[in-house]
């Protein structure tokens, strides 16, 4: 998560295994268009690809484990 953003979610609350994309949005840091149009469009030009996301009776959600997982490759790519 950057470290400008604010997360709208405390730190210790307890999250569902399936969150929501405003969710996902705001436990990432990401903002939600970037959600959307990582969903639409993919890896256009190199863009950093978005998290793995699940739909269910046609709703996005994303598994807070690919969220986690997702965050942490990203990390470890900035590091490098």
């Amino acid at each position: 998560m950057s470290p400008h953003v604010k997360p709208a979610i405390k730190a210790g609350t307890a999250l569902p295994l399936l969150l929501n994309e405003r969710d996902a949005a705001t436990l990432t840091g990401v903002s939600l268009s970037y959600l959307r149009k990582s969903r639409s469009e993919g890896n256009p030009g190199g863009r950093t690809p978005g998290p793995l996301f699940v739909r269910v009776n046609g709703r996005v959600y994303y598994r807070r484990a690919d969220l986690e997982l997702w965050n942490n490759e990203l990390e470890a790519q900035r590091t490098v």
